[in-house]
């Protein structure tokens, strides 16, 4: 990641937003190519990647919910003294 994260995490975490991006454009390529090989082992390797990539987005799906979940929670204290 060429972008230095900014400790801004509410409401967006930028290292999550890069690291979703990648993800998403690694299992893009894998399956392209998985469609294109006709290599059984190979073809297999690829499609194996593809879906350790999708548990990879999973991962930060459930992380970045878990943010909001929290920065909500905070919200609410932090309300409950205005």
């Amino acid at each position: 990641m060429t972008q230095q994260c900014k400790r801004t995490c509410k409401g967006l975490c930028q290292a999550l937003e890069a690291a979703e991006k990648r993800e998403r454009e690694a299992m893009t390529a894998y399956v392209e190519a998985a469609a294109s090989c006709d290599y059984p082992e190979v073809r297999e390797v690829l499609q194996r990647l593809t879906r350790d990539r999708e548990n990879g987005l999973a991962l930060l799906r459930q992380t970045k919910e878990q943010l909001r979940s929290t920065f909500a929670v905070i919200d609410t204290i932090n309300d409950s003294f205005a």
